[in-house]
């Protein structure tokens, strides 16, 4: 490491001379402008002459309403939609801004701040990057380090375990997967996905025995098996939140497809034999599958 890096230095000289090492340049004279017209109107959206919805904004409301928009985002994306994603993120820097603007009249904190701790922090938790530039330096390494600079940080010196830092709030999956990846990053963990499938087996088998044992013993031995899931799914390098949404996604899709075939055909819903609906099942199946062809 360059004894001499000091990452507030390198932030200082950004404005002057940015780091030929960024390349490409992303940025234009109309970034500066946007932000400026954006934060201005969040101001006056605020204001004393602004909008009654947006006075009465709160960071609890906006927190539910970003979380809407991080949904519509990732829809889009998986669309490979890249129009409505730059749409979407508009959206997403709305919000952000009225978040802004709300801890300011709380706080003072300011934009230019909030932006300088983000990037001094960007800064100092990659030193293979900045400090001393280490392009082969391997992903185990990199986590290690950037969690050695993370506990050094205000925020995070109280932290007392390697599992601190999770959102309670986190959706359930998602938070599954970082405690093993946390866990992972110090040793405990899987060798690989394969290693996981035989404790699959295992927690399925205590999901069968619980069924005899009451309702609060298979609630527990089935989160049990979500959680080696998770595990399964994180060490095979998918997200189990994501996969999990596809899947509601196609049931969603599938049972549209059903539901259509049986109006077609004069049949309530509530009125199909299992066989039937079997029946519907395959059909919506095939003819979603078709259309997938078509569209490849």
């Amino acid at each position: 490491m360059a004894e001499d890096f000091e990452p507030e230095r390198y932030l200082d000289s950004i404005s002057e001379s940015p780091d030929s090492r960024a390349h490409p340049l992303t940025e234009s004279p109309e970034d500066l402008r946007g932000l400026r017209r954006l934060s201005r109107i969040v101001d006056h959206l605020r204001g004393e002459n602004g909008c009654p919805f947006d006075r009465k904004q709160t960071l609890a409301a906006l927190v539910s309403d970003l979380k809407d928009e991080i949904y519509e985002l990732e829809e889009s994306v998986e669309k490979e939609d890249h129009v409505n994603i730059a749409r979407e993120m508009g959206d997403l820097f709305v919000i952000l801004f009225m978040a802004r603007r709300i801890l300011w009249e709380h706080s003072g904190e300011s934009l230019g701040a909030i932006m300088s701790r983000a990037s001094l922090k960007m800064v100092s938790r990659h030193p293979h990057v900045f400090e001393a530039p280490t392009p082969g330096k391997s992903l185990a390494a990199i986590w290690e380090t950037w969690e050695e600079k993370k506990r050094k940080e205000p925020g995070h010196r109280d932290r007392e375990s390697v599992l601190d830092g999770i959102p309670q709030t986190m959706p359930s999956l998602a938070a599954a997967s970082k405690l093993g990846q946390k866990a992972g990053r110090v040793g405990f963990d899987w060798t690989t996905a394969d290693a996981v499938v035989e404790k699959i087996f295992e927690e399925w088998d205590e999901v069968q025995r619980a069924r005899k044992e009451g309702i609060d013993r298979l609630s527990e031995e089935i989160g049990d098996l979500l959680f080696v899931l998770a595990q399964f799914a994180r060490l095979s390098g998918i997200r189990p939140e994501e996969a999990l949404h596809r899947a509601n996604r196609k049931f969603r899709d599938r049972f549209h497809v059903m539901e259509q075939e049986a109006e077609s055909q004069g049949l309530p819903l509530a009125s199909l034999t299992p066989d039937q609906w079997e029946g519907l099942w395959q059909e919506s199946k095939k003819r979603l599958s078709n259309i997938k062809d078509q569209r490849a």
